[in-house]
């Protein structure tokens, strides 16, 4: 098994099933930038390209027509009209935890750095 299924499986294990936020993040897991899409999440600031990446719905007016709703995140991946997922801040959180605990496992030198990180996180989307 490659590190990407490993990825999805380690995902499915812990009932995260949305395949959007999976690939995106499974993307930034095994890709070289890493700590740098921990900092972006940290910020609110998502990374967009033609297939795959993330929006906030901070970026929208409630009376704009692309507006899906309040503290949610919508990631995508694939070139279809249906590749998105949209989920809240604190399943958000629940995946970058997972991806967290996944990177971690590969490279336990960052683990402090990681958790620094994702306690940034936790605290800036207001997670309980």
């Amino acid at each position: 098994m490659n590190v990407y299924e490993e990825f999805i499986e380690m995902m499915k294990q812990n009932n995260l099933t949305k395949e959007a936020v999976i690939d995106v993040l499974n993307l930034y897991v095994n890709g070289r930038n890493f700590l740098q899409h921990l900092e972006e999440f940290k910020n609110k600031e998502g990374e967009r390209r033609e297939y795959n990446g993330i929006i906030y719905s901070d970026e929208y007016e409630q009376d704009e027509e692309e507006y899906f709703g309040q503290n949610k995140v919508l990631f995508y991946s694939g070139d279809g009209d249906d590749d998105y997922d949209i989920v809240s801040y604190d399943e958000l959180y629940q995946y970058i935890s997972t991806a967290c605990n996944f990177y971690i496992e590969r490279n336990p030198e960052k683990k402090e750095l990681i958790e620094e990180l994702l306690m940034k996180i936790k605290e800036k989307y207001d997670i309980k």
